[in-house]
């Protein structure tokens, strides 16, 4: 039996669900590599997070385009990815004497 389409939201709105997602992801990865290692650098966490973002991205959206019949890539969610990943640099980068202060605590 097919899954019937419930959906009535506006064209392309998953893509605040994409930005919001990467931004999530990269705030928790860049947290995962800061605070594993007492010696981790603060912009080598930075940059960790944002490539993985990145690879992730891409993979995902291959995938989606590869392997799996009902859905496919979308260059606008991988936009909406790196949308999302930058925003999550800025807050990083904006509360970055927080995260300092939460460093020195492990």
């Amino acid at each position: 039996m097919p899954i019937p389409h419930v959906s009535n939201a506006p064209k392309d709105s998953d893509k605040l669900v994409h930005l919001l997602a990467y931004l999530f992801f990269t705030i928790i990865w860049f947290l995962g590599f800061y605070l594993s290692n007492k010696k981790q650098i603060y912009s080598r966490s930075l940059i960790k997070s944002v490539v993985l973002g990145v690879f992730y991205g891409i993979l995902i959206e291959v995938i989606q385009g590869v392997a799996t019949v009902s859905r496919s890539a979308d260059f606008k969610d991988f936009i909406a990815n790196c949308i999302g990943i930058l925003t999550g640099v800025i807050l990083i980068i904006s509360m970055k004497s927080l995260f300092l202060r939460l460093k020195s605590k492990f």
